[in-house]
């Protein structure tokens, strides 16, 4: 008969011991606050880091060249733990990311900050990833959520932190510090692991998929690079952008090739005939598409509403990230006691729903406190969502294939995130352009620097005169809330996916781990 661990007192990862156990989630949970934080942190000093080095130009950069790497190598981990064990996969992705964090530091231009960031975001590919996979080797999956809940908590807590430690950071020992604060974290977290990672694990003839890998890369790379360039760099319409979607497509295409007859794939095929574990790759894609496009360009809204800066527009958005936390939390205990899962998957999408729709109601006279009820609601049906997919491709996945299955769920949800962001911006872009020669003319449009002017330096709208500030705050909420309008059909989807999941009873082994 299956028990709840903790009311027996038997530890969910019964083949480990507590101490185990405790080192073993102290370095994943260093790891994952170390990756979520940085990006967090990052994003509060950029500024600062493209006035003291010039080139202002290369500002998106130092993020994308991080987003980049991130997302292309995250199957590759998964599939390299698969093969070679986690321990020296995981330990190999935070000395990666430490030194990328010390070039990041010593970087005396944008050019050597943007390549000192690419080799950052190539271990923090494996940090957040791996540490979802290793729970799922010594957790079985009826009490994984437990766990998945909690570094849900961890990731959001800290993407709220990370602003308020990058001011201070930025404002008391310099940017550097931004990164040289996080070489003892690292340090720690491979000492941690060291100890904690020190489990059985059955690995397989290393037959690497070389000619998979370079395809990997290639198509990845092309194809973010399409929301990456598009409507910044170049124009949606140049030839660079075709250029990219057609290497993108073309490299996909013998990817997939390449898949069927490899011995070891990088990605195996067989993954996408269940039709579980496809739909909640869609979902991935789907939620994060949704979620980024709306987040991104909120506080875009409130700093043009209501005057706020940067670093305070962000943490207005912190009730959604409260939310994600606590029911991820709570659901997961929920979870682990029910064993059913299926309500959260089709729960978390209503809810969202919900959010989105209230969502589409700003407008001028919306403030932050305003908005604070709506984003938690939001938050709370995100962190039913979020650690159930995580869950549900786990209890799918062969075991042999836990590593990649996780990893590919991830980099799909990260594809999600680049095309959300870059459709969102392209659809402000233009909305906004339309809104602001409707309310202004063309001559006055001209005086507040269009669409893009305004995108690019919102605290400016805050000294207009009244006549002109009204009417440009009344086309940035009307088209902010065009992006939320199309999130909500998107979420719609997802809602739709989930009614179809297959719920399958959750197992109650892990291969580490033990029974119940």
């Amino acid at each position: 008969m299956l028990t709840d661990a903790a009311a027996t007192g038997q530890h969910p990862a019964a083949g480990l011991s507590p101490s185990q156990i405790r080192w073993l989630m102290g370095g994943l949970m260093v790891g994952l606050f170390l990756s979520s934080t940085e990006q967090s942190v990052i994003a509060t000093a950029l500024p600062t880091m493209a006035g003291e080095l010039g080139g202002a130009n290369r500002i998106a950069w130092v993020v994308s060249a991080y987003l980049l790497t991130s997302t292309i190598t995250t199957p590759l981990y998964g599939k390299m733990s698969d093969l070679f064990g986690r321990r020296i996969v995981y330990q190999t992705s935070i000395s990666i990311f430490l030194v990328g964090s010390a070039l990041c530091a010593l970087s005396q231009t944008m050019t050597q900050l943007v390549l000192a960031r690419a080799v950052q975001g190539m271990g923090g590919g494996g940090l957040m990833s791996l540490a979802f996979v290793i729970v799922g080797d010594v957790v079985s999956p009826r009490q994984r959520g437990r766990y998945i809940g909690r570094f849900t908590a961890i990731f959001t807590v800290s993407a709220v932190t990370g602003p308020v430690w990058g001011g201070l950071l930025v404002d008391g020992p310099g940017w550097r510090w931004a990164f040289w604060a996080v070489l003892p974290i690292g340090f720690a977290a491979l000492l941690v692991t060291n100890k904690g990672l020190r489990l059985p694990f059955a690995t397989r003839n290393p037959v690497i998929d070389w000619w998979g890998i370079v395809l990997l890369v290639v198509a990845s790379t092309a194809l973010i690079l399409v929301p990456v360039w598009g409507g910044d760099t170049y124009p949606w319409r140049s030839w660079q952008i075709g250029a990219a979607a057609a290497v993108g497509a073309v490299g996909t295409a013998l990817f997939v090739l390449q898949e069927r007859r490899a011995i070891e794939p990088i990605i195996p095929l067989r993954l996408f005939r269940d039709p579980t574990i496809t739909l909640i790759f869609c979902m991935g894609f789907l939620v994060m598409a949704s979620l980024i496009s709306v987040s991104t360009f909120l506080p875009f809204f409130l700093q043009v509403a209501t005057g706020a800066s940067a670093t305070r527009s962000g943490l207005l958005l912190s009730p959604q990230s409260i939310g994600i936390s606590v029911v991820a939390a709570l659901g997961g205990s929920i979870i682990a006691k029910t064993g059913r899962y299926k309500w959260a998957l089709v729960l978390g999408p209503v809810l969202s729903l919900v959010s989105l729709a209230l969502l589409t109601q700003i407008d001028p006279n919306t403030t932050g406190r305003d908005l604070a009820p709506v984003l938690i609601l939001n938050g709370l049906g995100l962190g039913l969502i979020f650690p159930n997919l995580t869950l549900t491709v786990q209890n799918a996945s062969p075991i042999q294939d836990l590593g990649i299955a996780t990893s590919a769920s991830n980099f799909f949800r990260s594809m999600g995130g680049a095309f959300g962001a870059a459709i969102a911006g392209a659809v402000l872009a233009a909305r906004l352009d339309a809104e602001l020669l409707a309310r202004l003319g063309p001559e006055r449009l001209a005086d507040v620097g269009g669409a893009d002017g305004l995108i690019r330096t919102p605290r400016v709208v805050k000294d207009f005169p009244p006549e002109l500030r009204q009417p440009v705050v009344e086309a940035v909420s009307d088209a902010v809330a065009s992006i939320i309008w199309r999130a909500l059909p998107v979420m719609g989807i997802v809602l739709l996916f989930a009614t179809l999941t297959r719920a399958a009873p959750l197992r109650t082994s892990s291969s580490i781990g033990g029974d119940d």
